[in-house]
């Protein structure tokens, strides 16, 4: 009977194994960039703001660009945390990549990220057609950090 049932384990671990390996997403880990200053206009649309509204993060679509801003003199940092979906071959959309892109350069200032995204009409690596990205303001507080809500998924074209 402990037979059968190790056999029966070890058919159902290697199955959750296959099954997880199957997943493109389940091996996202999340990308870390630090913004470079960007004295160029904060874009208008794609941006959402961060709780307390210190912070604000966008996405430009045209040059794949995160921005993170600061709009308070209280000393802290801020960040723009990002998700990029792909959709697969059957239609599936997951999660391909995600990141932060920190800014401390000081209140009343932004900083950009340049990221090197899929197009959403261009074939993925996925195999499908389909790209959408999403962003959260956030600001690195003492203790735990103020983040507002995501943004709505922005087609990446």
């Amino acid at each position: 009977m402990r037979g059968a049932i190790r056999t029966a384990v070890g058919f159902a671990a290697t199955g959750l194994l296959v099954l997880a390996m199957s997943n493109p997403a389940a091996a996202v880990t999340m990308e870390n960039d630090t913004a470079k200053r960007d004295t160029s206009s904060v874009p208008t649309e794609f941006c959402v703001g961060s709780g307390n509204i210190a912070a604000t993060g966008c996405f430009k679509p045209y040059g794949d660009v995160v921005f993170a801003s600061d709009h308070s003199p209280d000393g802290h940092s801020v960040y723009t945390l990002w998700q990029n979906q792909l959709r697969d071959s059957t239609g599936t959309w997951g999660l391909y990549r995600n990141g932060k892109c920190s800014y401390s350069g000081g209140s009343f200032s932004m900083g950009s990220c340049n990221k090197d995204m899929y197009e959403h009409s261009s074939k993925n690596a996925w195999g499908g057609k389909g790209s959408k990205v999403r962003v959260k303001a956030c600001v690195a507080d003492f203790g735990d950090d103020t983040c507002g809500s995501w943004s709505s998924w922005i087609y990446n074209d």
